[in-house]
């Protein structure tokens, strides 16, 4: 059996959060990866894998991509997904929360950022696609979480900042659409879409 924790608050499995809540789940080795693959599908999405790739491998990189093993392209992707989570995550730490109204440069970042956020989602919801299809099996989806040692801290990080912004100019977002993230009460937060 492993311990898998799936945190809100910006802490990591075993450190005590800051009155926050997270979701420690004990998941049988070889369901791992179904229950890392269901976190990742966004239910309001409909991303398949070779969507996925076709938007983050230019044609002339292709061969070599085809080259990788199926775990090394996921955690390609994972890797990609993730490089947008820190952006997404810098652009919305520098938009000030005391302005009149999200204008100029801050709705810039603003809305780079949930560009960024938009397209980490999609990337993962092809990941759980290409689980779902046969694409990569349970063994090659924990690898590839395995080998970018995988967290959602800066998921919820990115969600924070995202909600505090949206809170300061009263602007509405699309709230997350997986399951990585969960309110207290173990549902998605409320909002409007985008």
């Amino acid at each position: 059996m492993t311990e898998y924790e799936l945190d809100a608050t910006g802490g990591s499995s075993g450190e005590e959060g800051d009155g926050g809540e997270s979701l420690g789940v004990t998941v049988p080795d070889d369901h791992v990866a179904a229950f890392v693959a269901e976190a990742f599908e966004d239910a309001e999405r409909d991303t398949d894998w070779a969507e996925v790739v076709d938007s983050v491998v230019d044609a002339d990189a292709r061969d070599a991509w085809e080259a990788l093993c199926p775990q090394a392209q996921a955690a390609e992707l994972l890797e990609i997904a993730d490089t947008y989570d820190e952006r997404a995550v810098e652009r919305l730490a520098a938009v000030p929360l005391d302005g009149e109204e999200l204008s100029g440069d801050a709705r810039e970042r603003f809305d780079d950022a949930k560009r960024c956020r938009r397209n980490a989602d999609r990337i993962r919801d092809g990941i759980a696609d290409g689980f779902a299809t046969g694409r990569l099996d349970d063994s090659e989806l924990v690898g590839a979480l395995d080998a970018v040692d995988f967290d959602t801290d800066t998921i919820a990080e990115r969600e924070d900042h995202l909600e505090a912004v949206a809170g300061a100019y009263d602007v509405d977002f699309r709230p997350y659409g997986g399951t990585l993230v969960h309110d207290e009460n173990g549902g998605v937060p409320e909002g409007e879409v985008w």
